[in-house]
């Protein structure tokens, strides 16, 4: 059966990337093979979950056929306090009918990110 393997995104600040990803999901930077361009394998639960490409571009990409990527799931107070000792900004929201809770959180180079957490199930939020 397919599964995802993982996400690759072309960054230009790699390290920033790299402490964003450490400071939401608590993944590390980790082994990658000597490819001939700049990067990072970004692990996640012992997986290459997330794959940076350092590229040089002008600005920001600006959000297009993607939305943003989703992981979880994950507790909420900690999750919560790792973010607030970082600074990034995030909201907190939750798919209506469901014990699932998101954080969407704003991203270096104009990435959003979604951290779901378990609640009490909810309708209409």
């Amino acid at each position: 059966m397919p599964r995802l393997d993982h996400i690759n995104i072309d960054v230009s600040d790699g390290a920033r990337m790299v402490r964003f990803f450490a400071d939401v999901l608590g993944a590390e930077d980790g082994f990658r093979p000597p490819f001939d361009f700049p990067g990072h394998w970004i692990y996640v639960d012992g997986h290459p979950a997330i794959h940076l490409n350092v590229a040089a571009r002008q600005g920001d990409f600006p959000r297009g056929m993607i939305n943003h990527v989703a992981f979880g799931v994950y507790e909420f107070e900690p999750l919560r306090a790792r973010l607030e000792a970082a600074g990034w900004p995030y909201r907190i929201t939750g798919i209506p009918d469901s014990e699932i809770g998101q954080f969407f959180v704003d991203g270096p180079e104009g990435l959003l990110l979604e951290v779901q957490f378990r609640r009490e199930r909810q309708t209409g939020s």
